[in-house]
């Protein structure tokens, strides 16, 4: 208690003399129990005349916790390099120059005031940084930075949508009508790359496939093609440029400048496809253009691609300049992928996640009727990283070729579907191809093209008869299916096949193959035929340049239907081909696809 009355009375004191009163800071090391006295000192009353009030013992700050990685209480080189990599991007030889500069004792690690010193040197290195880009994105070169000036600039750079980067603009100052200066830039740069680091942190952990918790060049050379279509030969360039700590790998901050990279190369490679796509030569693509974009390369219909467009359509004005047509590309391609993913359930025969040749030959002979030359020239091309196997991306890529193959095919011979030569392909002129060809009913061969007449002209272009062909070729494999099993449960009494017998033999049916068209021709009805006709598939073969790379043949083939002498019954002979003088070339199209880099 005498000790409480004695301190009470030296504030009083001290109060009292107009002495200003200063905080005493404890210092925890003097408070250990190794030295605090076993007994209770002696206290000694001082007159007021003899009492000073001691220094304060200050202790010296500890360094940011945060940049600690290693807790040891002061912070080394690799960590005060990898935290201004972090928040403002800077490289490793600007920081170790810094970091020498404020190392004054020479002990190779910086204690809080010397990370102090640092951490200024940093910020102002990241201002001249933003600086220098606003002389760039300043477009009214008014000194300042409006919300729409970051918008365009974020977009292109980053690919950050409007809206986000509304938010981000209101986190540094105040209101939106606000114009930032260089310092706030560099605020809103850095909350930027926060951003784009916690991305990049979320991609990893689909994309880091071994779960080491970085990106290896094969993952970041998948990642680039699935995104972009880039061969592996640039990834690995891309890869060294922004390895910052030269591992062979990268990080999150390095996976987010990856990205950067690659964002870059998609305007690149937008800005070439826009010549090739915009008809107007208007410097943008309208709903449209993208429209046929879409649908010649990948069949997408409006309903499946307006919601892809007004995504892509940051400023809402109705069309999409090169940066937003990068990002319409990108959306497109990511539903190829997705598309490719549900094929491959139906043509993967073996279950093993791959496409091989064989299941591709397969495949387009069903669908498109192609030669297996010319599908192993796509295939070879598909196949990004010659492993003889196409996974779900390098599928995509293989469909859309196929696409276009088909689509070519179907242009050079567009006389052969416009019968009256008026280069439009009508209703009647299709349905009096189908009903020789298949003896599908008009009224479904009529509900066939209406949904395949996408832009209700009432006839069809190239890619459409693709799509036209598509759907006949399905409706009839279903259609033979079905008879199958109903003739492989039926007992062979009611078989509806061709069945012949003697007097001391089973009977046998005889049955056509099941890839062939099968169409019953018309009799006269004095002389009906005596045994059901069957159809003989004739095959030529004349060399075609599909490109520049390769060269395959294209298969005509002809249904010849003979009677039961063995001679032809008038087969129908195919024109000579010819497309429309406006269609774009197959060159151009494969400019516009960006055909991946060989390795």
């Amino acid at each position: 208690m005498r000790i409480t009355v004695l301190t009470l009375s030296i504030l009083l004191v001290t109060i009292a003399n107009g002495f200003p009163v200063l905080p005493v800071v404890e210092d925890s090391s003097s408070m250990t129990s190794d030295t605090m006295p076993s007994e209770t000192p002696e206290v000694i009353q001082e007159t007021p005349e003899e009492m000073t009030v001691p220094p304060p013992r200050v202790i010296s700050p500890r360094v940011d916790v945060s940049v600690d990685v290693n807790e040891d209480g002061v912070l080394d080189i690799d960590e005060i390099r990898y935290a201004a990599f972090v928040h403002h991007g800077l490289s490793a030889s600007v920081v170790e120059d810094m970091f020498k500069q404020v190392d004054t004792n020479h002990d190779n690690v910086l204690d809080a005031r010397e990370f102090d010193a640092i951490r200024m040197l940093v910020l102002e290195k990241a201002e001249n940084a933003a600086l220098r880009y606003m002389q760039n994105i300043d477009t009214d070169r008014d000194g300042l930075l409006s919300l729409q000036e970051a918008q365009a600039y974020l977009l292109k750079e980053y690919g950050i949508g409007y809206h986000d980067v509304t938010r981000l603009w209101k986190l540094v100052p105040a209101e939106l009508g606000d114009r930032m200066n260089s310092t706030l830039f560099s605020k809103l740069r850095r909350r930027v790359r926060g951003m784009t680091i916690r991305l990049a942190r979320q991609m990893m952990k689909n994309a880091d496939l071994n779960g080491d918790g970085h990106i290896s060049v094969d993952e970041a050379q998948a990642i680039a093609f699935e995104q972009e279509g880039i061969g592996a030969g640039d990834v690995a360039s891309m890869v060294g440029s922004v390895d910052e700590n030269m591992d062979g790998e990268l990080n999150a901050p390095e996976f987010a400048d990856f990205e950067r990279i690659v964002r870059a190369r998609a305007i690149e490679n937008s800005k070439k496809a826009m010549r090739v796509v915009d008809a107007d030569n208007s410097g943008t693509l309208t709903l449209d253009e993208a429209k046929r974009v879409a649908f010649e390369h990948y069949g997408f219909d409006e309903a499946t691609l307006s919601p892809f467009f007004g995504q892509a359509d940051e400023n809402e004005d109705g069309q999409l300049d090169n940066v937003e047509f990068a990002g319409f590309r990108s959306v497109i391609r990511a539903r190829s992928v997705k598309d490719a993913m549900e094929k491959m359930k139906r043509i993967d025969t073996n279950g093993d996640g791959l496409v091989s040749t064989a299941e591709a030959i397969d495949s387009t002979k069903k669908e498109d009727d192609m030669d297996s030359e010319e599908t192993l020239a796509l295939f070879n091309i598909a196949d990004q990283n010659k492993s003889g196997k196409l996974d779900k991306v390098e599928l995509a890529d293989f469909n859309r070729l196929v696409r276009l193959s088909s689509i070519k095919f179907a242009t050079d011979h567009f006389k052969e579907f416009d019968l009256d030569g008026n280069d439009a392909v009508t209703f009647d002129e299709i349905a009096v191809l189908i009903e020789q060809k298949y003896g599908i009913p008009r009224n479904m061969i009529k509900t066939f093209f209406e949904q395949i007449d996408v832009d209700n002209s009432g006839d069809l272009m190239p890619a459409e008869i693709v799509d036209f062909r598509h759907l006949i070729r399905n409706h009839v494999s279903q259609q033979r299916q079905e008879k199958t099993t109903t003739t492989t449960q039926a007992p062979p009494t009611t078989s509806a096949s061709t069945t012949t017998s003697t007097p001391n033999a089973p009977p046998t049916t005889t049955t056509t193959e099941s890839h062939l068209e099968v169409v019953t021709p018309s009799t006269t009805p004095s002389t009906p035929p005596t045994t059901t006709t069957k159809p003989q598939r004739r095959t030529t073969r004349r060399p075609t340049p599909l490109s520049s790379a390769f060269k395959s043949e294209v298969v005509v083939e002809e249904i010849i239907y003979e009677d039961e002498n063995g001679n032809p019954m008038n087969p129908k002979k195919r024109k000579a081909g010819g497309g429309k003088s406006d269609d774009v070339s197959y060159e151009e199209i494969i400019e516009y696809v960006d055909e991946p880099a060989s390795n």
